[in-house]
C-alpha cells in the first residue's frame, strides 16, 4: 500500500486506453521523417499517460493512473529509419474511499524492447507547428507484461479470501504474467483526417523474462476462466480526426474526436470480443476523454471476465 506523499505524487500525474505508440516527436522538426529521426530526443512518450476515474462492473471504482515512456537506445546517425527503443508502461489503481484503507494496487507492469520502422518519409505536423508525428510506421517488439502480484497457489488464494473484506478483492492479487511478441502498424491517412492502428500479439508459453506463462488457474473455479489468447492478441482501432486527438492547442474550441477499438483473441477469433469507444474533448488545452468498454481485459488480473466499464480521464500523448 502506498500512502502519504507517494499517493499525492501519483494523483498529480495527468487507464490504459488505445495502447499504441503515437509516433510523436516532441521537438520541432522540419523536412522529412528521415531527417526528423536524426533529431529525435532520447526520452519520448510511448503509450498515452493518463489519470482519471474508472468504474468496472465487477469492482469498486478507482483512480486510474497510467505512466508510459520510451528511451531511444541508438545514436542519431545509426539506423535512421529503424530506431531501437526501450519502453515501459505501468498502471496503478488507487481505491480512494471505495475500499477499506484506500489501497494503491499495481495493475500492469509492461517493459518492452522494440524497433520502430519508418515506412514513409512523411510527417504530420500539429496545427501550431510545434510538434510532429510520423505519418506511418511499424513497431516490432518483445515484451513482458505482469501485474506484479504475489498469489501463485491455491493455498495463498484461500488465505487471501479469508482476510479480504470482500471476496472479489482477492482476485486482484492473483499473479498474471506473459512474455509476448508484438507487431503494430499505425497510419495517418491525412485526407480524410483519419488514423488506423492494427496490433497483433503472440503470447509465449515460455518466455525469456516470465518463464512459463502464468494465467487462469483451475483452482480459481470461475466458469469464465480461459487463456489470454482467447480474448486478446488481435486489435484494430480507428481515430477521427487525428489532428484533434494527438495535438492539443491553446484555444477555446472543444475540438471533439472519436476513437473506436475492437479486440479479439487469436485462439478462436471473434468468439470473445471487446468493443471500446472514446470521446475526446480539448477544453482549451486540457485533453479530456470519456470512454466506455464492453468485453474483456478490463484489468490484467481479471482479463478473462466479461466486464462493462466506463471512465473519465486526462490523457497526454506527448510531453
Amino acid at each position: 500500500m502506498l500512502k502519504g506523499s507517494c499517493v499525492a505524487t501519483l494523483l498529480l500525474v495527468p487507464a490504459i486506453a488505445v495502447a499504441v505508440d503515437q509516433g510523436s516527436i516532441t521537438a520541432p522538426t522540419t523536412g522529412s521523417a528521415t531527417q526528423a529521426a536524426l533529431t529525435e530526443p532520447l526520452l519520448q512518450p510511448y503509450e498515452p499517460t493518463t489519470g482519471g476515474f474508472t468504474q468496472d462492473s465487477d469492482d469498486a471504482g478507482f483512480v486510474d493512473v497510467n505512466l508510459s515512456v520510451k528511451i531511444r537506445i541508438a545514436p542519431d546517425y545509426i539506423l535512421p529509419r529503424i530506431r531501437p527503443f526501450l519502453a515501459m508502461t505501468t498502471r496503478f489503481g488507487f481505491y480512494w474511499g471505495t475500499r477499506p484503507g484506500s489501497p494503491v494496487i499495481g495493475k500492469t507492469y509492461n517493459p518492452a524492447l522494440l524497433l520502430r520502422i519508418l515506412t514513409r518519409d512523411t510527417l504530420v505536423r500539429s496545427p501550431d507547428g510545434s510538434r510532429s508525428e510520423y505519418a506511418e510506421f511499424i513497431n516490432v517488439g518483445y515484451a513482458h507484461e505482469s501485474n506484479g502480484q504475489l498469489i501463485h497457489t491455491q493455498q495463498q488464494y484461500q488465505q487471501e479470501l479469508v482476510s479480504a473484506p470482500d471476496s472479489r478483492f482477492a482476485d486482484n492479487f492473483i499473479h498474471r504474467g506473459w512474455d509476448y511478441l508484438n507487431v503494430a502498424w499505425k497510419k495517418n491517412f491525412g485526407d480524410p483526417d483519419v488514423s488506423m492502428t492494427l496490433d497483433a500479439k503472440y503470447f509465449l508459453p515460455n518466455g525469456l523474462l516470465q518463464g512459463a506463462e502464468d494465467e487462469y488457474h483451475p483452482w480459481e473455479n470461475n466458469p469464465q476462466g480461459k487463456p489470454r489468447k482467447a480474448v486478446d492478441g488481435i486489435s484494430a482501432a480507428v481515430g477521427w480526426p487525428t489532428s484533434a486527438i494527438d495535438f492539443p492547442v491553446n484555444d477555446l474550441r472543444l475540438r471533439p474526436n472519436l476513437i473506436l477499438k475492437y479486440t479479439t483473441g487469436y485462439q478462436t477469433p471473434f468468439a470473445y470480443s471487446t468493443i471500446r469507444a472514446e470521446l475526446g474533448l480539448h477544453v482549451a488545452s486540457l485533453p479530456i476523454v470519456l470512454w466506455g468498454q464492453h468485453g474483456y481485459m478490463s484489468s490484467l488480473a481479471n482479463y478473462y471476465k466479461r466486464v462493462d466499464a466506463v471512465g473519465i480521464e486526462l490523457r497526454f500523448d506527448s510531453f
